[in-house]
């Protein structure tokens, strides 16, 4: 028999992997905490390896919407 433990350690969660990538590929932060988001939802209901890693995931995600508005304001700001 399986304990909690190593049930929980078996399988790391597929969307907070791909959350990370986004943000690390600087693709999307949108993509990054609805991925992100994702997986804390499966994590909590199927005990999955990754909640730090879809934490995470989540709070980048949302700095580099918050990094992008900033700049895209100072280059609007700059060109008119």
């Amino acid at each position: 028999m399986t304990t909690p433990r190593q049930e929980r350690l078996a399988s790391w969660n597929p969307w907070a992997i791909v959350a990370m990538a986004c943000v690390l590929l600087l693709l999307v932060g949108v993509l990054a905490v609805f991925f992100g988001n994702k997986a804390l939802n499966e994590i909590k209901k199927s005990n999955q390896r990754g909640l730090k890693l879809a934490q995470w995931a989540v709070v980048l995600g949302y700095v580099e919407i918050v990094s992008g508005v900033i700049v895209l304001t100072a280059i609007l700001a700059i060109t008119y």
